[in-house]
C-alpha cells in the first residue's frame, strides 16, 4: 500500500513538474506596425492595404527566453488590435468587414484575423477575431507583411493613421531543458 502511495505521489509530482517546464517554454511575442487608410476609398467594394515590412520582435524574445528560431514548436496569433491614432477621436463606423492576412518571403499568404458586420458604435479600437492557424514559419522568417482587406459601408473623407499590435502565443524548446 505504501508503494502505491509513493508511486502515485511521484507521478503527481512528475506531472506538475512537466506543466511547470511547459510554462517556461511558452511566451508572447508582441509586434507593432502602422497602416494608412486613405480618404475616398470605394464603398461596398473590398480593397487591400499593406503595411510596411514588420521586423518581428521574435528573435529578441527567443534570445531572452533562451531559445532559437529553429526550436519553435508552435506559434499562434493570440490578439490582433487596430487603433485609429489620427485623426484623434475617429471611430471605425465606416467599416463593414475586414480580413487580415500575413505574408512572408516564400510562404503562402494566410488569413490570420477578421471581423464581419462591424457596428457603427465601435470606437477607435478594433479587436479582431483570430484564426486558428499555425504561424511558426512566418515568425522564423523574422520579417513579414500584414495585408488588410477592407470593405466599407460609408465614404471615408479623411486619411486615417492606424496602429496595429499583434500578439503571438509562442511555444518553443528551451536550450538546456
Amino acid at each position: 500500500m505504501k508503494r502505491i502511495i509513493a508511486v502515485l505521489s511521484l507521478a503527481a509530482f512528475g506531472l506538475g513538474a512537466c506543466e511547470k517546464v511547459d510554462k517556461l517554454t511558452q511566451f508572447t511575442v508582441t509586434d507593432r506596425t502602422e497602416l494608412k487608410i486613405e480618404a475616398g476609398a470605394a464603398t461596398l467594394l473590398p480593397y487591400d492595404l499593406y503595411t510596411p515590412p514588420v521586423y518581428s520582435e521574435a528573435s529578441r524574445e527567443l534570445t531572452f527566453n533562451n531559445t532559437k528560431a529553429e526550436m519553435l514548436e508552435s506559434v499562434k496569433l493570440q490578439e490582433f488590435r487596430m487603433v485609429i491614432t489620427q485623426p484623434f477621436g475617429r471611430s471605425w463606423d465606416f467599416l463593414k468587414d475586414i480580413e487580415v492576412f500575413i505574408d512572408a518571403d516564400q510562404l503562402p499568404e494566410t488569413k490570420i484575423a477578421f471581423e464581419t458586420d462591424i457596428t457603427d458604435q465601435i470606437n477607435a479600437t478594433l479587436l479582431l477575431k483570430t484564426a486558428d492557424v499555425q504561424l511558426t514559419d512566418y515568425l522564423k522568417k523574422g520579417t513579414y507583411i500584414i495585408k488588410t482587406r477592407l470593405t466599407t459601408d460609408k465614404l471615408l473623407t479623411d486619411d486615417l493613421d492606424v496602429s496595429i499590435t499583434t500578439k503571438f502565443a509562442v511555444d518553443a524548446k528551451v536550450l538546456g531543458l
